[in-house]
């Protein structure tokens, strides 16, 4: 028998000496954690007390153990570190290959193609900055330009049947953004809960604004789509490869009616083939959910209050599909190992709301965190650095890749784009192909 029962046991045989509050109290401060980190399970629960005192004794102590079992939960995984929030200054790592961001901008004689990386963005204001700052950087050069939406289109949850019309308004917004080629890809919110119906509406308002949504229909791809094709005079080509991992949290049972990739394993082996088919191309491999982040997905503390909330949401749904929760590795991890066999060029992801660019690893060249794209979300963003950190900032805003004529080859420029600034916060040089 653990402590909490034991003490229970204690309470419950005396529990007529004690007032409302002190059996509350009492009940409080037994909780424990159990060592694996996850939250606590109290007896009371399982087996409640007949109070004879009050009704809102036993109310304020399931409320009680309630906060302390999900701030256990919040202790278990956390990140420690500095917070890089909006109104400080961001993460950059002395190792950084950093260039002048005004030199870095390149004229459309030396560009070949820009990415732009926004995610997140599905809660937009009536003026949303971010989108009008993405408005200037894609429509530069528009016929040259790719905008990825990296999901969670619509927030809370998605296109719901009693709110089409302000679904598909948010979705507006995004599209009248840029005249440039607009890619959506699925998220989390955008699913909303079980089934496909609500991400099936979003494809619908999509393709009637002819505007690509992948993948298709609410199986989880992989997806291919070339940029840029090769040419005479371009030695490789630029393509994105896009997935998605929530039909095995939303839509489980219907998985089976999407044409092979059934399971995690069946759809790592065919994202395999496809990197492997193009090795030598400017790839960008997309989904929402991030490989690494330093964010609260991560584990990082999304401040106490945040914490207590999140931990409460676990304890009911299962899940807040952070990347260090067991089901999200299970996921993962063979699409990790097709992604190290043939390494992209970039993993881009959206889910936590900040900016980060990080050494890729084994996985990619680099991993972009880009999902900052809404600027309601991003108030008190929370992001630190971690291991192969570059750049981390809680700040909205979205980030631009430049593929660029570099001698005989090419080079790609990465940029950091904030709002209420002009120029880039931070550029580097994301190498050569």
């Amino acid at each position: 028998m653990d402590r909490v029962e034991r003490s229970y046991e204690r309470q419950h045989e005396n529990q007529s000496n004690y007032s409302s509050v002190e059996f509350a109290t009492a009940l409080l401060v037994t909780g424990t954690c159990h060592a694996s980190g996850g939250p606590a399970v109290f007896s009371y629960v399982r087996d409640p007390p007949t109070m004879n005192r009050s009704h809102l004794a036993t109310l304020i102590a399931l409320v009680a153990h309630v906060s302390l079992s999900t701030g256990c939960f919040a202790l278990h995984s956390r990140i420690e570190g500095t917070n890089f929030a909006a109104e400080d200054a961001p993460f950059i790592a002395d190792s950084a290959p950093q260039i002048e961001s005004n030199a870095a901008l390149p004229e459309q004689a030396g560009l070949i193609h820009r990415v732009v990386l926004v995610g997140d963005a599905g809660v937009p204001m009536d003026s949303e900055p971010v989108l009008e700052s993405l408005g200037r950087w894609a429509d530069v050069y528009p016929d040259m330009t790719t905008v990825l939406f990296l999901g969670d289109n619509v927030y809370p949850a998605g296109i719901e049947e009693d709110a089409v019309a302000e679904g598909e308004e948010i979705l507006r917004k995004q599209v009248d953004a840029t005249n440039a080629t607009r890619i959506f890809i699925p998220g989390n919110h955008d699913w909303g809960h079980k089934g496909d119906d609500r991400l099936l509406r979003q494809q619908a308002y999509l393709d009637g604004r002819q505007i690509e949504f992948i993948p298709r229909d609410g199986c989880p791809g992989p997806a291919l789509r070339t940029l840029v094709p090769p040419t005479a005079g371009l030695t490789r080509g630029i393509r994105t490869i896009v997935f998605d991992i929530d039909p095995w949290y939303f839509n489980k049972d219907e998985v089976s009616d999407c044409p092979g990739n059934t399971t995690p394993e069946a759809l790592a082996a065919e994202l395999d083939e496809l990197l492997a088919a193009n090795r030598d191309q400017w790839l960008f491999v997309g989904a929402h959910h991030p490989l690494r982040t330093g964010g609260p997905h991560g584990g990082f503390s999304r401040g106490a209050v945040a914490d207590f909330i999140t931990g409460a949401i676990f304890l009911i749904f299962g899940t807040l599909q952070d990347t260090y929760e067991d089901g999200y590795r299970e996921i993962m991890t063979p699409i990790e190992a097709s992604l190290a066999a043939n390494p992209p060029a970039f993993y881009v992801a959206g889910h936590d709301h900040n900016l980060q660019i990080l050494e890729g690893g084994d996985h990619a060249g680099y991993q972009v965190v880009s999902g900052a794209g809404a600027t309601k979300r991003v108030r008190g963003g929370h992001v630190t650095n971690i291991e192969g950190s570059l750049f981390a900032h809680g700040h909205a805003g979205f980030v631009v890749v430049d593929i660029v004529r570099s001698g005989d080859g090419e080079r790609a420029l990465v940029h950091v784009i904030e709002t209420e600034q002009d120029a880039p916060v931070f550029s580097m040089d994301g190498g050569s192909r």
